[in-house]
């Protein structure tokens, strides 16, 4: 929560930071006869009880939902970068078509495909987030970088959900496809997180490749923090990064191991953990103040570099032999790029762009977007399977591709406020407790 200032005339609304008390104090600001008070601000979608006729606070709907509402909102526009991302990976997995010699069907799919780019805005935005604490405490000079509980915060985001879903989509699996003995093996895998480890067949929901190289870089970001400790916190503002991305990229040039996602799931050199460093970047800008209003101009070129990205890797993949086999890594890197550049915004949080992205039903979208992503996949295979082959009749299309949308974001919606967000709010009340 921000705070106000109470004067003899009144509240001066919104967060007072301490440039604005010290302009104050030097009469930009004149505070009249009675002492100053200091209140916290009523969070956003809440009527202000202080104002002469205001009715009882009432909630935005969308509070209810989120973990921590009265968190910072200058990053609300991140629970709507997630929607963006969630929604590219759906419609990635969600549009198919016989393409039956077709040159426009063909094309549509090139492009349509690349969608599935949306998990490294995922990735980008995960490294924005979990490297803020570690910048904070590196600008402080505290003498611990790894913020208290950390550990245990990524495990109740990241596994009782996993979990849950393996066990609810295993009996289904074995059902449709038989091999109960491989599925129960490679679900026992996932439940012991074994499969963040060593190699596991990607048989159940191959979409979870994606928590393997994240996972690796809840492991690496404290490690990075703790070997650059000795260096100026300037210095690790551009050197972390650097390292993040030079270092595997540099593996995957000398080795040619890459991360896999079929017919294994695995990372086993860590070389996934390059498309962390933009967020991670981001995070130490934003601590340090080191952009300015101004920098939300790159969030706009942002949204420019991502479609140029996408658009490139499409054409690349249309005639894959007439293009060299660098195209479509740089073209991946651009879109990349564009994902960084999103995070500026955070240097305007009014920007129309930012307040677009935090209208509510994209923010509930990006919320429960971890759900969405565990259980789509499933959900569109199987109604494939079930409704058959539409033959052309668009309407049959539209009920393939409609159903198992609605229940995905059902089932979404359903497991995170019934079992994510309980278990999300007892994580943080037990790291509360031990403060």
């Amino acid at each position: 929560m921000g705070l106000r200032l109470l004067t003899g005339r009144g509240p001066i609304h919104g967060k007072i930071t301490r440039d604005k008390f010290a302009a104050g104090a030097r009469g930009k600001i004149i505070l009249r006869r009675q002492p100053a008070v200091w209140l916290p601000t009523t969070p956003r979608g809440w009527n202000d009880p202080l104002n002469p006729g205001s009715k009882q606070p009432v909630r935005h709907w969308l509070e209810s939902w989120h973990v921590d509402p009265s968190g910072n909102r200058n990053y609300d526009f991140i629970d709507g970068l997630r929607a963006v991302a969630i929604l590219m990976v759906m419609a990635c997995h969600a549009l198919y078509a016989n393409e039956n010699n077709d040159p426009a069907k063909h094309c549509l799919l090139s492009f349509t495909v690349q969608l599935g780019e949306g998990v490294f805005l995922f990735f980008t935005l995960s490294g924005f987030l979990i490297a803020l604490p570690f910048w904070k405490r590196k600008a402080a000079g505290a003498a611990t970088l790894i913020p208290g509980g950390y550990g245990w915060r990524r495990f109740w985001k990241i596994y009782p959900p996993l979990a849950l879903s393996i066990l609810l989509l295993t009996p289904g699996y074995i059902l449709i496809n038989g091999s109960a003995r491989e599925y129960v093996q490679t679900a026992a895998q996932w439940l012991t997180a074994a499969a963040f480890l060593v190699p596991v067949n990607n048989q159940i929901n191959p979409v979870m490749w994606s928590l393997v190289i994240e996972i690796h870089f809840y492991l690496a970001l404290p490690l990075l923090f703790l070997l650059t400790k000795p260096l100026p916190a300037r210095t690790c503002l551009w050197f972390i990064p650097l390292v993040l991305f030079a270092v595997p990229l540099a593996i995957q040039t000398t080795t040619g191991v890459v991360p896999t996602y079929q017919p294994k799931i695995g990372d086993p050199l860590c070389t996934g953990l390059s498309c962390f460093c933009f967020g991670v970047a981001a995070a130490g800008l934003d601590v340090f103040k080191v952009w300015n209003r101004s920098w939300s101009r790159i969030g706009e070129a942002g949204w420019g570099l991502m479609l140029l990205g996408l658009a490139g890797q499409g054409w690349a993949s249309l005639n894959p032999a007439a293009h060299p086999a660098m195209t479509p890594h740089l073209f991946h890197w651009i879109f990349i790029l564009g994902t960084g550049c999103l995070l500026c915004y955070a240097a305007a949080a009014d920007h129309p762009h930012a307040r677009w992205l935090c209208s509510p039903w994209l923010r509930w979208c990006g919320i429960i977007s971890y759900e969405l992503y565990l259980f789509h996949w499933p959900a569109f295979i199987w109604s494939r399977l079930f409704f058959g082959a539409t033959n052309g009749n668009i309407f049959k299309y539209a009920l393939v591709l409609g159903a198992p949308l609605v229940v995905s974001f059902a089932v979404a919606a359903l497991v995170y406020r019934l079992f994510s967000l309980p278990i999300l709010r007892y994580g943080r009340a037990r790291k509360s407790a031990q403060k």
